[in-house]
């Protein structure tokens, strides 16, 4: 018995001493596209470590293996193996595309439902790459590659979207969920979102309202956040730092999450940045485009099979100098290296909250989001004690959706809505807009049927919007502060409702692909275009809005064609749009009396705008990681009432890229040219902006310590410091010129 206990103890050292081996494997896709994807090991009862595109399996025991990995769109990897003892086995899988599938069906957003075969025109972007971490304009400084896609600077921290000509509070971002609500009615006011834990953002491009409902009239971006963590039970993480010269600023951040073995997770991000003011291509400060942000998220939930839920909080802190109209003249740089707050400048704090849960069932599958967010924002000039405007925004947002899955027709119903109040802030100097508060509600169905790989689908939205303004207490009273029309109980309500639908078909022919998409979306009016009427603290303007505007409503078709094979893939997009009672604003030539400002206020005409996209991309080598890119966008856009161009339509513009890995290991050299033309059709009250050329270059690496993985890049924009004023500046009036040459540097290890 003694011998025997010997023999089996012995037996159970040698077995656990044995479990040495492992498995390293790098996934990579036929069309070099960024794709989740699912690896089991059969032989052993253990889960993947996921990161990003790799994956590893440790202790294991000498013995058989077989591996497999799926991911949507894509041919199953399968091999079968032997692992001896200690063997550390070193993998490149390639992921080939299913041969009469053009892409992976991906969900495009899990709200609506909507998958990668939608008929409408979208772009996904990957953000988790080192090289797309380094641009001091954050999330737009990436997006804004991308055709048909624009960011209108007031500065290098505040970057407003553009698609294809529309912006303002004509595109609609979902961030963490929630209908981002964030003054963007404001010239001024930035996104207000950045990178930090995003995996990536998909675009939206043309009238998208029947399912985001007020203010998707020019397309939406759906910020992703990035939860790999899901995909392993281990502690995971990063963090990092990135330095750029164009302003001397740097960003420290970092994550970590942890998925236990009862399905719940939680996960931490945070992030600091801060910069000075920057150089043109000449050299020269721009003085007071300093600012610094702080952000914090937080979230946690449960992950299983057939039910999912998530908490989210995140707190954003922004302080953002505003560059003076008379900046070329009369300059407010200080020191290179000075990033003390200077007058004037902007104060903005975010406080968001969101609750989000899926559930898959037999027949049908739910979805349903809650989110509360506070925003405040103060525009400080005279004095840094007193704040000449103030608002403090509260927005809740609500979305459900159910959908039937096991019918030939996938048939959706879904309801979205938002309470918002805006308040004037107690001791505030002056006053653009009164208090005010709307409802809105709508509800929309989506149908979408495949056959013979035609893709069909079709939407019905119905939505209704109450405004109320309110002038009456006691500090508006106190400033003399009239709404429109001088209502005698100082109280304004105006109400929005109407229809919006779209109907679109997709047809997948082998290794193409047609989409055709015709639909209609609607915007109601801001509070700024409907109640202003004081000066704007920042600018020069004292702006009147128009209590009796009606809704602006668009009505578009799109036509896309998409090619992909294993060297060459193409993909091009035409539209054109009519939009009804467009809101536009202009000058009245005129002076106000008390203020001594110009007055400017908003009209409404009908307007057109159409122009189209195309991205193409070639590998010329099967075996190596070589791929070029060739992608341009042209909008134009008519103010049919006084046949004229409108404004803020974006110049032609031309990229050319390059992206070499040209070495067995994970070096990559990448580079590009971004030809923007001439912008000789300046719309009321702007001026022509000439053309300019950009040269961008830059190599990354990443290095393997053990486990881990520490990636670093060394990036150059503008190389050529190119002295140039982009059309879709803010400041483009004044001519401020834009950032020169910058030299960024990140880092990031990854755990």
């Amino acid at each position: 018995m003694k011998l025997s206990a010997l023999l089996y103890f012995l037996f159970i050292v040698q077995f656990a001493f044995s479990q040495n081996a492992s498995i390293k494997g790098v996934v990579k896709t036929e069309d070099n596209f960024d794709t989740d994807f699912e690896v089991r090991l059969i032989g052993a009862n253990q889960k993947a470590s996921v990161s990003g595109n790799q994956f590893s399996f440790t202790k294991l025991s000498s013995g058989e293996y077989s591996i497999s990995l799926r991911a949507p769109g894509y041919e199953v990897f399968f091999e079968e193996f032997y692992l001896s003892k200690d063997e550390q086995k070193n993998m490149l899988v390639e992921l080939l595309l299913i041969s009469d599938q053009l892409d992976e069906i991906m969900i495009i957003d899990e709200q609506t439902g909507i998958n990668s075969k939608t008929p409408y025109s979208f772009t996904s972007v990957s953000l988790e790459a080192i090289k797309d971490k380094s641009s001091p304009n954050g999330l737009m400084g990436t997006l804004r590659d991308i055709p048909g896609v624009y960011g209108a600077e007031f500065g290098q921290g505040i970057v407003k979207p553009f698609i294809r000509g529309l912006g303002f509070s004509r595109v609609v971002t979902v961030f963490q969920g929630n209908k981002l609500e964030n003054q963007q009615w404001g010239g001024d006011h930035g996104l207000g979102v950045n990178d930090l834990g995003v995996k990536r953002v998909d675009v939206i491009k043309g009238p998208a309202s029947v399912l985001y409902g007020s203010g998707a009239l020019g397309g939406v971006l759906l910020v992703k956040d990035d939860e790999t963590y899901l995909k392993s039970n281990t502690i995971t993480g990063n963090f990092g730092t990135s330095f750029n010269s164009i302003s001397n600023g740097y960003r420290t951040f970092g994550s970590v999450a942890k998925k236990f073995e009862n399905d719940f997770y939680v996960a931490a991000d945070l992030a600091y940045e801060n910069h000075a003011d920057y150089k043109d291509g000449e050299g020269r400060i721009i003085g007071n485009s300093r600012f610094n942000t702080n952000t914090i998220r937080f979230h946690a939930g449960l992950d299983q099979e057939s039910f999912q839920n998530k908490f989210s909080f995140t707190y954003n802190d922004q302080s953002l100098g505003i560059i003076d109209d008379n900046e070329m003249e009369e300059t407010l740089a200080t020191s290179r290296n000075d990033r003390s707050m200077q007058l004037p400048f902007q104060e903005v704090v975010d406080y968001l909250f969101s609750y989000k849960q899926n559930s898959q069932h037999e027949k049908y599958e739910t979805f349903l989001h809650l989110s509360h967010h506070i925003n405040e924002r103060k525009e400080i000039e005279e004095a840094f004690d007193e704040v000449d405007l103030g608002f403090r925004q509260q927005h809740t947002f609500y979305n459900g959706r159910i959908s039937l899955t096991n019918t030939a027709i996938k048939h959706s119903f879904g309801i979205q809505g938002s309470f918002l109040n805006n308040k004037n802030m107690q001791g505030a100097q002056e006053f653009l807009v009164p208090d005010a508060n709307f409802f809105e509600t709508g509800a929309y169905y989506l149908g979408e049927y495949e056959v013979n790989n035609y893709f069909l689908q079709a939407a019905l939205r119905y939505d209704y919007r109450s405004i109320t303004g309110e002038a009456n207490s006691q500090q508006l009273i106190d400033d003399g502060f009239i709404l429109p029309g001088n209502p005698e109980n100082r109280k304004l309500n105006t109400d929005f409702g109407g229809l919006t639908g779209s109907f679109g078909v997709s047809k997948t022919i082998k290794k193409h692909k047609i989409k055709a998409n015709v639909s209609t979306g609607y915007r109601a009016p801001d509070l700024a275009e409907l109640f202003s009427n004081g000066p704007h603290p920042g600018t020069t303007r004292f702006e009147i809005g128009n209590v009796n505007f009606e809704r602006e409503q668009s009505y578009q078709a799109d036509l896309n064609y998409e090619f992909k094979s294993r060297k060459f893939s193409a993909a091009a997009s035409v539209f054109g749009s009519l939009i009804n009672n467009y809101i536009f604003f202009s000058s009245a030539d005129e002076v106000e009396p008390e203020s001594g400002l110009n007055i400017w206020d908003y009209r409404q005409v009908d307007a057109r705008l159409y122009g189209g996209e195309f991205n193409l991309q070639y590998r010329p080598f099967e075996d190596k990681e070589f791929k070029l890119n060739f992608s341009g966008a042209v909008v134009r856009g008519d103010n049919l009432d006084f046949n004229e161009p409108l404004t803020f339509i974006p110049p032609d513009n031309l990229n050319f890229g390059i992206d070499w890995m040209p070495f067995t290991t994970t070096t990559r050299i990448f580079g590009g040219v971004r030809l923007v033309a001439e912008q000789d059709r300046p719309g009321f009250n702007e001026t022509l902006t000439e053309a300019y050329t950009l040269f961008n270059l830059g190599v990354s690496h990443h290095f393997e310590l053990g486990k881990n993985q520490l990636q670093a890049s060394l990036i150059g924009n503008n190389l050529l410091n190119e002295t140039f004023v982009d059309h879709m500046s803010l400041l483009r009036a004044n001519q401020v010129t834009s950032p020169g040459r910058n030299i960024s540097l990140n880092l990031r290890y990854l755990f």
